[in-house]
C-alpha cells in the first residue's frame, strides 16, 4: 500500500535536504574527531617526554644521593680513624695506657712499646690514605717497604701479622696485602728475620 502524500516532490527533496544534513553533520563530527584525537595524540607526547624529564631527574637524584652516601661513609671513617689515632697517641704518651694494648703486653721494654704505638699510628695513617684514595696503591706500597727497611718496623709486623689468614675483599684486607708485600720487597734491601 503506497500513501500519496509521501510519494510527492517534496517529500523526496526533505529526504534528500535530510540524506544532506546528516552528511554534513558526519562530516564535522569527523573533523572534530580527528581533530580531538590529534590534540590527544599532542598531548601523549607531552606527558611522554614530562615522565622521561621526571624519570631523568630521579635517575640524577638517585646517584647523587649513592654518591653522598659514598661520601658519607668515607667521611665517618676518616673520623673513626681519627679516634684511633687519638688513642694510639695518648697510649704513646702514657706508659700506664699503652700497657692496655694487646700487642704490648709482656716483658717488651717502654720504648719499644712507644715505637709499635707510633708504628701502629704510622700505618693507620697509611690506611686511611689508601681508603679515601689519597695515595696510590703503589705509593702507598713504596712508602711502606722504605719504612720496612727498619728492623723495628719489620718487628712490628711480623707480631701483626698472619701469612695463614686468608685476605677478603675488605679495603682493611686490601692494604694488608699491600703492606705484606712491601714487608717482601723490602728484603732485598734488608734481611727479613722472618726467612732467616
Amino acid at each position: 500500500m503506497q500513501i500519496p502524500a509521501l510519494q510527492g516532490d517534496r517529500s523526496s527533496n526533505a529526504g534528500q535536504a535530510f540524506g544532506a544534513a546528516a552528511a554534513a553533520s558526519s562530516t564535522v563530527l569527523l573533523f572534530y574527531m580527528a581533530r580531538t584525537m590529534r590534540m590527544q595524540e599532542k598531548e601523549s607526547e607531552m606527558q611522554r617526554l614530562v615522565l622521561e624529564s621526571q624519570q631523568r631527574i630521579m635517575e640524577d637524584q638517585c646517584a647523587e644521593t649513592r654518591s653522598m652516601k659514598g661520601e658519607i661513609h668515607r667521611t665517618s671513617a676518616a673520623l673513626v680513624r681519627g679516634v684511633h689515632i687519638r688513642l694510639l697517641h695518648d697510649a704513646v704518651s702514657d706508659g700506664d695506657l699503652a700497657a692496655t694494648w694487646p700487642t704490648l703486653a709482656g716483658n717488651i721494654s717502654e720504648k719499644k712499646k712507644k715505637q709499635y704505638l707510633y708504628i701502629n699510628q704510622v700505618l693507620s695513617y697509611h690506611y686511611l690514605a689508601f681508603e679515601i684514595g689519597d695515595y696510590s696503591e703503589a705509593v702507598i706500597e713504596s712508602s711502606l717497604q722504605a719504612l720496612f727497611t727498619v728492623p723495628v718496623w719489620r718487628e712490628f709486623w711480623e707480631g701483626v701479622f698472619d701469612p695463614n689468614r686468608v685476605p677478603g675483599d675488605s679495603a682493611e684486607a686490601q692494604f694488608r696485602v699491600i703492606a705484606e708485600r712491601a714487608y717482601q720487597a723490602a728484603e732485598s734491601t734488608t734481611p727479613l728475620r722472618r726467612n732467616a
